[in-house]
């Protein structure tokens, strides 16, 4: 298996790695919902910068969502 690694990704790029079993479009709204419903992670994906409909997460981003959710 490859390793995680912590970089900038594209929200879709990252939902897939979440939601390896889903279609790309379901696996967006299911991460969506996730970085909404994760108590504490909307709020600290915001003060690096998140907004709502994001394309492209930075790597700071996704620090943050390995820290709430785990390594995908």
């Amino acid at each position: 298996m490859k390793k995680f690694v912590i970089k900038s990704y594209g929200v879709s790029q990252l939902a897939q790695l979440y939601y390896p079993d889903r279609s790309e479009q379901s696996a967006v709204r299911l991460f969506r919902k996730e970085l909404h419903e994760t108590r504490g992670l909307w709020r600290a994906l915001q003060e690096v910068g998140y907004q709502g409909y994001t394309k492209v997460l930075t790597r700071s981003q996704v620090k943050i969502i390995v820290q709430y959710l785990g390594e995908p």
